[in-house]
This record gives structure tokens, C-alpha cells and sequence, in this order.
């Protein structure tokens, strides 16, 4: 049965009409979504049906709808999705090749027709008639679960190879005309003219971004005076997508020596400091410890360039590339995938590496249906509904485009390496040339120089009298104009023998220092003994230029060859009318031609060392007197300082502990009985209750009498009062041992004590003064006590310094602008610990600090000077510090230190050996 229908005249102008606003409509455009978007919607009106597609084919087989047009919905949409490459057998994939055939299915009728095309003589080709044969059961169930009835395929063709096909849908069997498949035909003609049109379009659109990426960073790369590398780097990661690049190159390879340079692969050698690395974006982490810090420095780079034909290796996966493997772990960390090497060769010359890196890639794909992608689906699937296949930690590859632009990149980036190298050789000669002017300036300049010096030591001797300054700035600056290796000052003993003295000597940096003189070395010259000083004497200045030409005897010449003297100057220094010493020039490098004004610069210096040293012992007997002065004015003060705090201290020692014993006698008599009356007062309630329960009625008068002493309430009352009594009595006692433990006269001795227990005392004492005096919050003391070991001390002293501190903290506290302020909480904390001093001993450390305004700088640094405070008038004695640094510091041997800052509190830290043994 044939499915070819003649159409009448109307409907063969529509589809004419039609076909020349397709054939129009692609001729206007270049661009292929909107020619086959257009061309869909034309060919579905043309033909009448339900739904018209293209169809595009990938490199692997499979195939994705890019183009589509729907009738009212009749059929679902399959725009954006794939299908596998099995549903076109390669049978009829062959058919669309050869003959370019036309297919038209009729699923109710259970054919298929094919229309071939045949060339005729002219080339042209010709359609032929559809001949018709029974549909593959297959390929029936397969459109049938479409919900497709009839369908038409065109193949589309660029450049002689399959690209697509143009397909027609429709729900219900639908007749073609040979007509209408000749219109078809025409309009994949079209459409080939467009893919190549297009195609040529893209060529020329990548290729014009391809010459404007190239001369973006050709001018990153050229347009500098001196060339910037790390722009044009990072537009080559930027213009590959890559997210990470490295540029490899040599630095400062040239050697002006053998007017040579280094080649690549020597730079690269490691430890070697002529290569330079340029990063950009994400890099390989390299492990440390490894022989190999730089990733071009691995010998997969020299292996497969080893032929000397530097071209592009386009890595598509790193972990799949098996020379790569000693590299791999450097890039596990990261999520590195794709590497892209590109050798910098500049005329057959190796002259660095471009590196860009691509990170790994999630891939999602739409498929028409699911179906399994590992082996040949058997049977038509049942369902197209989408599908979605995802793919993670995938592969980018490299593309053509890709490798021809890293090529063009090449030459730019050695040529800019080699103008680069050229620069740094120019450099390099200009660098050596003025080298040589200012060797022959500074000849020239020299003796001037060493005018001047002789003026700048004159000027320093008026400046300083320090003797010692005086001659480390003399001995450095002469070392420096003479260019010798070593200047030292000797000094003659009484006995005329000497010694290198102070450390007043100078040796030159660029001389490795292998002499064994050294500072305080000793040096007996028996002829300068016998002589009393020989020529030096006379004030004349000794010069030698080599040792073993000025004739002196062996054993002198021993001497010299021990400290490895080659030539020296030896200028005399005078006090006076006293030969003092020498001004000491040694060469150990080798001999050496002193000039005359070398020879005369030296003795100037040594006469104005002899000027300074009379001075400075001028200075000194001045010094001294003026240091015995204040040591015995400090002594003065230190004794007059502790008569009055010893005088102070027994008579407040002595009070306390009378007053003490005084109250504690009568305390301890009505602790004591306390516990009696309680038991009487309870036998005697007891009593009354028992009365009570044998008679319950008593008379009129013990009724009137219990209602007016309130018997009830008597009975509750009494015991209450009795514990009051009871807990004042006890709070008696406690201040009273306070006062003993405070006072400590029967331990005036040292011995082992409890910190801890001086500490309570010493807030119980001072408990009155924590309280407020006004409306505001009390001092609150936070005690974080840790577990320390009994301590051998002076135990009365000791409370005496937790006293003092604790008693300027709170006066620190109460002087606050801000302690009467509800949002301010006075504190006081004291914390305990064990510590260590010098030497290892084993100490205890106690910390008090207040949240007062703290002490300003000016003021911390005399905290501890005897008779300092800056309490009001009357208030203190500025004695109390003083006297705890030296009970501290030089009774028990420890550390007394004040940390403070303005705003934020002080801090007092007292530490004491635990062992006074240790410290004495």
C-alpha cells in the first residue's frame, strides 16, 4: 500500500511558501541555534506532523536532540536529551552514509520505506522512489514506546560526514508525499550549507580570540622595559581555564668568567641557585624532605624531551599516565587532574617550562531513557523519560585549540626569557664596569679618607670619655681604611711583657679568621722585656711588608708563624710621657706593601688613643669618688631604713602578742564553759518538759508566770543565743591566733611554715578594711591556693610583705574613681604555685593583683626606692616596699617583681626558695 498522496495546487504553493522562508531564513543567519530552531518549526509546518527534531551525532556514536518543535504537546519533548549509540544500528547508520537514504516508517501498516539518493553524470544527486519492506519488530516497539506511529528521517551531512539527522514525529499515521520528501531534502541541503557556514563563523570567532589571548600576553610580555613575567603568567593559566600555572626558567645563569651561560638541565640540577620559579593559582604540594624541591627538577621531564623536540605534552590525566607516577603523590592533595607542559625553546635551546594545571570535573548527562551503558541493550527500552547519568572526579581534556595556542605561547614566552637573559648579561657588564671605576675612585679617595678618620677619632675623643667606645669605633674604622685583616690593641704590663686587651679588636669580613690571637692572649716579647719597650720607646713606628725579608732570627720568626702574621704596623700609644701600649695592623693573608701614608695615618691614631686614655683615667678617679659618695649615702639610707622598721616591728610584735595573750585567757575561760551552760540549759528545758507531760494542769499563778515570760518562745530562743554565743566566741579565737600567727615572736628564727596559714591570717586581720565604707560593693578576694610544700623562712617577715602588698592593693582599690560604681567588682586574687628559679631550685610562687587603675610606667620603676609613695600625706611612709624587696631579695634569697599596666591592675609576684639551705 502506498503512502504517497497527490497534493492539490494550494497545499503545493503552501509548502513551497514554506520552504523558501526556511531556505531564506538560513541564508540570513550565521548562527546554527537560531538556523535550526527556525528550520524545526518551518519543516513541522510544512509537513504537517507532530513533532520535528535534529539530531546531532558525538565523536562516540551517541547522539543528542539540539533542535525541536512540538504540535499543541501531542508528543513529550526530547530538546537537550542523549541516546546511545545502539539505537541506530551501524547497518543503518551505513544506509544514511552510502546512499544518504531517506526513511519513512508507518508502525500501524508495519513498514518502512527507504528513498535513495543516486548520482547522476552531472554529480548531482537524484532522489529515487520509496520502496517499501516490513518494519523490524525491534524498531516498531521502539518508536511504539515513543508513542510514535509514523516518522520520516533525513540524514544531514557537513564536509561528507554523517552530522545529523532531521527526523519527523507524529502520533497517528501520517501519509508523506514524494514531494514533500524532496522538500525535506532541500531542506537538509540548507542545512549542510549552514553547519559548514557556521562552522567557518566559530573557526574564525576562536581563532580571532586565539590572536587576541596571544597578543594580550605578548604585550604583558614585550611592552616593559625590563620584563614582568608573572602578569603574562597568569592571563596563559587565565586563557587555558586552567586553575593553577608554573613558569620555569634560568636566573643569573650567565658566567662572565668564560663568557658562558648554564644550560637548563644544569640549573635544574638541585641545590643549584640559577633558576627561578614564577607560580600562579593552585600548585603540587612537594613534600619537604624531598632531594627534588621543584617539580621541573624530576627526570620525567628530561626523559621525554630527551630527543631534543621540544613540543607540547598534553596530559589528559595525570594518574593515568604511568611516567608520571613518581610525581602523582605530589598532586594527590590537590584536585589536580590535567596537566599542560609546554617546553620554552628558543633556537633549538631549552630555556624553561610552562606549566597550567586544570582541576578534575563533576559531569551530569540527560538521557532519553536508562539504559545500560556497559553492554548492548537487547531489547527497545520501555520508558524515554530522563534520565539523569552523573560522573565525578573527571578528566578535561586537552583539545587541538588548546595545543595550538600553547604553541604560539611558546614562542613568546622563550623569546621574552631570551630578552629577558640578554638584559641580565647587560646588566651583569655593566655591574663589572662599574665595579673597576670605583676600585680605582676609592685609591684615590683613600687618603682623604683616612684624613677625615683621623678628625672623626679627634671629634669622638672630645664627645665621650668611655675609653672602651673610644676604641671599638677607632679599631673598626682603621680596619675598614687600611683594608687589614686584623687591628688589636696590646697593652704593656709592668714587667714590659703585654697582652691583646679589652674588646677593642677589629678583623675584616672578608678574611676568614684562622690567627689564634685573641682577646686577652697573652705575648712575651723578650727583647721588648729586656729594652723596656726597644724602639717604641722613642716613639717610632714599625712597619713591616714581609717577615721573612727584614731579617729577623728564627725564634721571632716562630712567633710570627704561630699567629700566622705575614706583615703588620706596630704604632706606639703614650699617657703621657709612658709608653702605654701598641696600635697592632697584622696581614695573615700574606705580605703586603704599606704605603707611607698607611704608616702615618696609623701612628696618628695611636698618638689620639694615647690622648683618650689620659682622659679617660682622669674620668675614672672622678667616677670613683663620685661611686663612693652614693654607695655610702645608699648605705646610709638601707641602715637607717631598717633601725626604723626593726624598732617598728618589735614594738607592734610586742603589742599584738600582749594584747593577744591578754584576751585569750578570758576567751578561753568562756569558750570553755560554754559547752556547760548549753548542757544545763538543756537539762533544765528538759526538766520543764517533763513537769509539763506529769502535769498538764498547773495552777493559776505558774500559768500567769509562763504567759509572761513566754515560755515557748524561751525554750526556741535559748539554744539559738547559746550558738551565737558559741560562734562569737570561736570568731575570738580566731582573730586572737591571727594575731599570734601574724605577730610570730616565738619563730623569730627561720623555720619550715605553712605559706597558706600567713596568707589567712593576713586577711583576717585586714578583714575590716575589705568591708565597704559606703554604699559600694566590698573588696572581693579570690584565693586559688595551690598545693605547695611547708617553706623555711622567716615566717614573721614573710606576713609582714603579704601585709604591705595586700594593704597597697586595697588602698589601691579604694582610691578607684570607680569603686563606687555599681558595674565596677573590686577584687583582690591570690594565687599560690610551685616554681623553679636559677639554677633549678625549687621554689613557691605567690601572686597578688588588684583591678585598680595600676601604677603608670614613670612611677613602676621606683615602686621599691626607699621613702617613695604616692599616697596622700600622712598616709604612708613609702617605707613598706622597701623594706618587703629586702626581706625578699636579700633575706631569703628570692624574686620581689611588679607587673602593672594603666587601667588593668597590679600585680605583685613574691618568690622564695622552699629550701633556704639550697640558696645559701
Amino acid at each position: 500500500m502506498s503512502q504517497l498522496a497527490d497534493p492539490n495546487l494550494r497545499t503545493r504553493l503552501n509548502q513551497e511558501s514554506l520552504l523558501r522562508r526556511i531556505t531564506n531564513r538560513i541564508r540570513q543567519t550565521l548562527e546554527l541555534e537560531e538556523i535550526i530552531t527556525t528550520t524545526t518549526a518551518e519543516v513541522r509546518c510544512l509537513l504537517g506532523t507532530d513533532r520535528v527534531m535534529i539530531y546531532q551525532f558525538h565523536t562516540d556514536g551517541t547522539g543528542k536532540v539540539v533542535a525541536e518543535s512540538i504540535h499543541e504537546q501531542r508528543l513529550p519533548s526530547l530538546l537537550g536529551l542523549n541516546f546511545p549509540a545502539d539505537d541506530i544500528p551501524p547497518y543503518a547508520r551505513e544506509l544514511f552514509i552510502k546512499s544518504r537514504v531517506r526513511s519513512v516508517v508507518n508502525v500501524e501498516l508495519q513498514q518502512i520505506g527507504h528513498s535513495p539518493m543516486s548520482v547522476l553524470e552531472t554529480g548531482e544527486l537524484k532522489p529515487e522512489d520509496i520502496r517499501y519492506r516490513p518494519v523490524d519488530p525491534c524498531h516498531a516497539e521502539y518508536l511504539t514506546a515513543m508513542g510514535v506511529k509514523s516518522c520520516v528521517v533525513a540524514p544531514i551531512f557537513h564536509q561528507h560526514q554523517l552530522w545529523g539527522l532531521l527526523v519527523s514525529h507524529h502520533s497517528q499515521a501520517h501519509s508523506i508525499s514524494l514531494y514533500e520528501l524532496e522538500a525535506m531534502q532541500m531542506v537538509v541541503d540548507q542545512l549542510s550549507v549552514a553547519i559548514a557556514q557556521s562552522y567557518l563563523l566559530a573557526q574564525a570567532r576562536a581563532k580571532a580570540e586565539r590572536e587576541s589571548v596571544i597578543n594580550r600576553i605578548a604585550t604583558l610580555l614585550h611592552s616593559l622595559p625590563t620584563i614582568v613575567l608573572q602578569p603574562a603568567l597568569e592571563a596563559a593559566v587565565a586563557a587555558f581555564q586552567g586553575v593553577g600555572g608554573r613558569l620555569c626558567m634560568r636566573n643569573e645563569a650567565f658566567q662572565a668568567a668564560n663568557n658562558q651561560i648554564k644550560s637548563l638541565k644544569e640549573c635544574l640540577i638541585p641545590g643549584s641557585d640559577c633558576i627561578q620559579i614564577y607560580t600562579s593559582g593552585q600548585q603540587p604540594e612537594i613534600p619537604p624532605d624531598t632531594i627534588y624541591p621543584l617539580m621541573e627538577q624530576y627526570n620525567v621531564w628530561q626523559e621525554y624531551y630527551q630527543s631534543g623536540e621540544y613540543d607540547v605534552w598534553a596530559i589528559d590525566d595525570i594518574y593515568q599516565t604511568a611516567s608520571l607516577r613518581t610525581l602523582q603523590p605530589t598532586f594527590k592533595p590537590t584536585k589536580i587532574r590535567s596537566l599542560l607542559m609546554i617546553p620554552l625553546c628558543y633556537r633549538q635551546q631549552l630555556v624553561g617550562y610552562l606549566s597550567i594545571f586544570r582541576n578534575e570535573i563533576d559531569t551530569e548527562t540527560l538521557w532519553a531513557g536508562q539504559f545500560d551503558r556497559d553492554r548492548r541493550q537487547l531489547y527497545p527500552r520501555l520508558s524515554f523519560d530522563v534520565w539523569k547519568e552523573s560522573k565525578t572526579a573527571q578528566a578535561q581534556q586537552w583539545t587541538d585549540a588548546d595545543i595550538e595556542l600553547a604553541r604560539e605561547l611558546a614562542k613568546h614566552f622563550a623569546s621574552a626569557i631570551q630578552q629577558y637573559e640578554l638584559y641580565q648579561q647587560v646588566q651583569g657588564f655593566n655591574q663589572n664596569l662599574e665595579h673597576q671605576v670605583k676600585r680605582r675612585t676609592v685609591e684615590l679617595e683613600r687618603t682623604y679618607q683616612q684624613q677625615q678618620a683621623v678628625f672623626g677619632v679627634i671629634a669622638k675623643i672630645r664627645e665621650s670619655l668611655d675609653i672602651d667606645q673610644i676604641f671599638q669605633i677607632t679599631t673598626k674604622e682603621v680596619c675598614q681604611l687600611v683594608k687589614g685583616d686584623r687591628v688589636s690593641v696590646y697593652r704593656f704590663t709592668a714587667d714590659w711583657g703585654g697582652e691583646f686587651v679589652g674588646d677593642f679588636e677589629a678583623t675584616s669580613p672578608h678574611w676568614t679568621n684562622e690567627s689564634k690571637i685573641g682577646v686577652n692572649t697573652v705575648w712575651n716579647d723578650t727583647y721588648l722585656q729586656k729594652t723596656e719597650g726597644g724602639r717604641y720607646r722613642h716613639n717610632e713606628t714599625l712597619a713591616v711588608d714581609d717577615i721573612y725579608h727584614m731579617g729577623f732570627n728564627q725564634c721571632h720568626l716562630d712567633n710570627l708563624e704561630y699567629y700566622h702574621i705575614h706583615a703588620f704596623v706596630l704604632a706606639p700609644i703614650f699617657v703621657g710621657q709612658k709608653l702605654w701600649g701598641l696600635l697592632c695592623t697584622y696581614q695573615h693573608s700574606g705580605p703586603r706593601e704599606w704605603k707611607p701614608s698607611e704608616v702615618n695615618f696609623l701612628s696618628q691614631i695611636a698618638a689620639q688613643l694615647g690622648i683618650a686614655l689620659q682622659q679617660a683615667d682622669l674620668l675614672a678617679q672622678t667616677q670613683q669618688q663620685a661611686q663612693k659618695l652614693t654607695a655610702a649615702l645608699h648605705e646610709l639610707q638601707t641602715t637607717q631604713t631598717q633601725l626604723i622598721q626593726t624598732e617598728k616591728m618589735s614594738s607592734l610584735g610586742q603589742l599584738v602578742a600582749g594584747v593577744a595573750h591578754e584576751i585569750n585567757n578570758p576567751v578561753n575561760f568562756i569558750y570553755g564553759n560554754l559547752s556547760h551552760v548549753r548542757e544545763y540549759a538543756d537539762d533544765l528545758l528538759g526538766m520543764l518538759n517533763l513537769y509539763q507531760k506529769q502535769y498538764p494542769k498547773p495552777s493559776e499563778e505558774i500559768s500567769d508566770r509562763l504567759e509572761d515570760i513566754d515560755l515557748e518562745f524561751l525554750s526556741q530562743d535559748l539554744p539559738k543565743t547559746l550558738s551565737s554565743m558559741s560562734f562569737g566566741v570561736e570568731r575570738i579565737r580566731q582573730i586572737v591566733m591571727s594575731l599570734r600567727n601574724f605577730s610570730r615572736l616565738d619563730e623569730a628564727e627561720m623555720k619550715v611554715v605553712d605559706i597558706h596559714e600567713g596568707l589567712d591570717s593576713t586577711l583576717l586581720i585586714l578583714q575590716h578594711r575589705l568591708k565597704s565604707k559606703s554604699d559600694g560593693a566590698d573588696i572581693q578576694v579570690i584565693q586559688e591556693y595551690g598545693d605547695l610544700p611547708l617553706v623555711e623562712c622567716y615566717a614573721g617577715q614573710l606576713n609582714q610583705v603579704f601585709m604591705n602588698v595586700l594593704s597597697n592593693a586595697i588602698d589601691a582599690l579604694e582610691y578607684h574613681p570607680e569603686s563606687t560604681s555599681a558595674t565596677h567588682q573590686r577584687q583582690i586574687s591570690i594565687r599560690t604555685t610551685v616554681g623553679e628559679m636559677n639554677k633549678n631550685v625549687p621554689s613557691v610562687v605567690i601572686y597578688i593583683k588588684d583591678n585598680g587603675l595600676g601604677i603608670p610606667e614613670a612611677v613602676k620603676t621606683r615602686v621599691f626606692d626607699p621613702f617613695f609613695t604616692t599616697k596622700p600625706v600622712g598616709k604612708g611612709t613609702g617605707l613598706g616596699l622597701s623594706i618587703s624587696y629586702q626581706i625578699v631579695v636579700d633575706k631569703h634569697g628570692g624574686i620581689f617583681q611588679c607587673d602593672s599596666q594603666p587601667g588593668q591592675g597590679t600585680e605583685f609576684r613574691i618568690e622564695v626558695p622552699i629550701q633556704q639551705s639550697i640558696h645559701t
